[in-house]
């Protein structure tokens, strides 16, 4: 497992805040460095800054598996100065989209499969790889093999030296219902559920977190395919299970979200609270009349035809109390809908999100930037027995 140095970047890129709108969101100023795009990963470090990874910026990805203007971009940023910084040198790995990242406790960013392997369209990752930008550590590819196939747009969820991921979408069995664990001590995966096992539908495109406490690991929308691809539903439905075991049998429904989704933003407060924005839908009937999904003429023509709404509400569970009923917090905040958004929270408590798509198959994406400080403060969230 070779580690390099990072190497120095030179380019700072600043701009400043406007004024809060509705409970305090602020938009950057101007334009970011990158392009308009969806499916970047936030990943935040522990000096208050966050990272931006990977993302793409194409139509139709849904045609041919293709990575359809991917990017292995990597930014770093100070909301603080709203400072950019351009990481992207030397980047080993593939662009991607539908990637996990996680963020451990010592800084570590682990980077996880996503689509697709360059120049094999069809082809979805299943590598592993680690970056420390505070400790000067550049991307490093981990020797350990999943036990299964490549995937993308499975959920990653981290407590203690395990990461949890639930679901997914392979480009031979579908929607997943798999949960599989990695231990980061041993570098070695633990099959908690087969797939089929669990008592939720398949789903891709989902969201899961973890209790502060480590109790619970909780599951919600996604999106889920039966007959071969061709038919597809947004899910309401949230999902809870006890951890360390995580047994198929285990798993409980708790209250569905105010509307079915798939692709939201997902994060949990510093007060406890998860919470979610954006997303997409489409109408539960919705069926792929295409031969396959490499009739890219037919695909094209049913992203373009079929009802497509994404959201800009926010939504919160509390996880302190292993509550089982979501709480709206705002139904239209101030920034533009958008599906497959960037989000993560600060130390500090600022809620970041990140450009984002408003189109089926890919497109009408965001290049903007909008924070939240003190979130758990302006939603009135503390955490039990606490005055915020």
């Amino acid at each position: 497992m070779k580690k390099l140095l990072l190497p120095l970047q030179a380019s700072l890129l600043a701009s400043q805040w406007l004024d809060p709108a509705g409970v305090g969101w602020q938009q950057m100023e101007g334009l970011p460095p990158w392009q308009p795009h969806t499916g970047s990963i936030a990943a935040p470090l522990s000096d208050g800054s966050m990272l931006l990874i990977g993302g793409q910026a194409g139509r139709h990805g849904g045609a041919n598996f293709d990575c359809f203007n991917c990017t292995n971009e990597v930014w770093h940023f100070k909301h603080q100065t709203a400072e950019w910084k351009n990481l992207t040198e030397d980047v080993p790995w593939d662009p991607r989209w539908g990637h996990s990242v996680i963020t451990k406790a010592d800084d570590t960013v682990m980077l996880f499969f996503g689509c697709c392997e360059r120049g094999k369209p069809t082809v979805m990752l299943r590598d592993v790889w680690s970056f420390n930008p505070l400790k000067g550590l550049g991307w490093s590819k981990m020797e350990t093999q999943p036990p299964f196939e490549g995937i993308q747009a499975t959920s990653a969820a981290l407590t203690g030296s395990h990461i949890w991921f639930v679901g997914g979408w392979s480009q031979f069995r579908g929607t997943l219902s798999q949960v599989v664990v990695f231990d980061l001590d041993t570098l070695k995966w633990i099959v908690k559920s087969k797939e089929g096992e669990a008592p939720w539908d398949s789903r891709a495109d989902h969201a899961t977190a973890i209790s502060p406490d480590g109790a619970w690991l909780v599951m919600f929308g996604g999106q889920h395919a039966k007959d071969e691809g061709r038919q597809w539903k947004r899910c309401e439905d949230t999902w809870r299970v006890p951890l360390p075991s995580g047994l198929a049998s285990e798993w409980q429904r708790i209250g569905d979200l105010p509307s079915a989704r798939s692709s939201p933003g997902v994060m949990v407060l510093r007060s406890g609270w998860l919470i979610t924005l954006g997303g997409h839908w489409t109408p539960p009937t919705e069926k792929i009349n295409a031969k396959n999904q490499a009739d890219r003429e037919a695909m094209e023509k049913h992203h373009e035809e079929t009802e497509f709404k994404s959201y800009n509400d926010v939504v919160a569970l509390d996880l302190n109390t292993a509550s089982k009923a979501w709480t709206i917090l705002e139904k239209e905040a101030p920034w533009p809908s958008r599906d497959d958004v960037a989000v993560g929270v600060t130390v500090d408590d600022t809620i970041l999100i990140f450009g984002g798509g408003t189109m089926y198959g890919g497109g009408g994406y965001h290049q903007d930037v909008w924070r939240l400080e003190k979130a758990s403060q302006r939603y009135k969230l503390p955490k039990p027995h606490q005055e915020l």
